[in-house]
């Protein structure tokens, strides 16, 4: 799995996304199937730079962060001094105590490029979860992500934070030779202040999209029920979310 977003890059990913994500939404959407499993305790993980964290904690739940970027979690930590967040490897982790549900966001499943490590992931979210314990996660929907990507070989987004225009432009390729349903993205991070484009930033990972079936296999080969099964659209992608309990 890639060292994701270290560096300068978690400061361009964080200043992006408050634009790209509504986060008062996305916390609205996840609390009400946290509250639907009457979950009292959460693990995030794929946490980042804490801005769910936030809203977790304003609404004093036991809510916990994992990540595996050292340079996202400084940023969560200065932005929420009394939560809890841990560098880890969603693969291969382990809590000092079990929780009622834990939550994979921000479509970082799309990082597991591997059968091996999807599988050791699920393993690892069934050791942790609390007996009917609940995961929570999305993942980018191949069926309808490949063909965009054909017909879209560029794709730009433009946010604005703390009046600095940013725009990032990105080519996934739909290399046929790659294993599973994988793609090459790179992307390029352009600042672009009073009319002036400079780059700030190339990035580059392999990442996985997945059919709804491979998933539903996955989940059943290590010891998941889904419960539920929501299509949701994100700001670039059309995703799926599952919920899912824990079955001995």
């Amino acid at each position: 799995m890639a060292n994701l977003y270290d560096g300068k890059m978690a400061a361009i990913y964080d200043a992006m996304y408050q634009t790209f994500v509504n986060y008062d939404e996305e916390y609205a959407f996840y609390n009400h199937l946290i509250q639907e499993n009457k979950a009292s305790s959460i693990l995030e993980i794929g946490s980042g730079t804490g801005n769910l964290a936030k809203r977790f904690a304003e609404n004093k739940q036991n809510y916990q962060g994992l990540d595996y970027s050292d340079d996202m979690i400084a940023i969560a930590k200065e932005r929420n001094k009394n939560s809890s967040f841990r560098q880890g490897d969603m693969r291969d982790f382990k809590l000092d105590k079990p929780v009622d549900s834990i939550l994979i966001t921000g479509r970082s499943t799309s990082y597991l490029i591997t059968n091996d490590d999807i599988n050791r992931t699920f393993e690892a979210v069934h050791k942790n979860l609390t007996d009917n314990g609940v995961l929570i996660f999305d993942f980018i929907d191949a069926n309808r992500f490949i063909p965009f990507t054909k017909e879209n070989p560029l794709i730009l987004h433009e946010a604005e934070y703390q009046n600095v225009k940013y725009i990032r432009e990105s080519h996934w390729d739909t290399n046929n030779s790659l294993e599973n349903f994988m793609l090459e993205w790179t992307a390029k991070y352009y600042t672009f202040i009073n009319g002036e484009k400079d780059i700030i930033e190339n990035d580059f990972s392999t990442v996985r999209v997945f059919t709804l079936n491979e998933i539903e296999l996955f989940l059943y080969l290590n010891n998941f029920k889904i419960l539920k099964t929501i299509d949701r659209k994100t700001y670039a992608y059309d995703t799926y979310v599952i919920v899912a309990k824990k079955i001995s």
